[in-house]
């Protein structure tokens, strides 16, 4: 397999590995899931390829569906990840307002961060990751909130 193909599935199981407490069910989802991109891998001649193809697959649909579903379940146990995400979302919000506080001074900056955001959106490797990050926010908000509720 390419190196580089290898990488971009490493960086995939890592964002669920290392960020989500994994129960036994949780380990055998996440194996059997990277077994079958593994094969996706394997059949590519090059990152671009696999890429591509992981993108139109459904493996990319399940990937997505067995990250939420594992940060849903860690966030509705109090696991740490939800807290840490959810004062990663206050601290993102505070950035984002100083953020648009400049970019309402310095349009033609604002202009520049959409390009660059536009641009770092449409590398395959970097768009998923940005969702992944934005699903994850998503996630332990609704995890403090539920949080809150006990």
């Amino acid at each position: 397999m390419d190196e580089y193909i290898k990488q971009s599935i490493d960086a995939r199981r890592n964002a669920i590995e290392a960020n989500l407490k994994l129960d036994a069910e949780g380990k055998k989802k996440v194996v059997e899931l990277f077994d079958e991109i593994k094969k996706l891998g394997e059949k590519c001649k090059d990152v671009g390829e696999f890429e591509t193809e992981f993108s139109k697959s459904p493996l990319n649909q399940k990937y997505t569906e067995l990250f939420t579903e594992l940060a849903t379940k860690a966030a509705n146990t109090g696991a740490t990840v939800a807290k840490s995400v959810a004062g990663g979302i206050v601290s993102g919000v505070a950035d984002r307002a100083m953020s648009e506080v400049k970019n309402s001074v310095l349009p033609t900056r604002a202009a520049v961060h959409q390009k660059v955001s536009d641009a770092a959106r449409s590398v395959p490797v970097v768009g998923d990751v940005i969702d992944i990050g934005q699903k994850a926010s998503y996630l332990g908000h609704l995890g403090k909130l539920f949080s809150k509720k006990k």
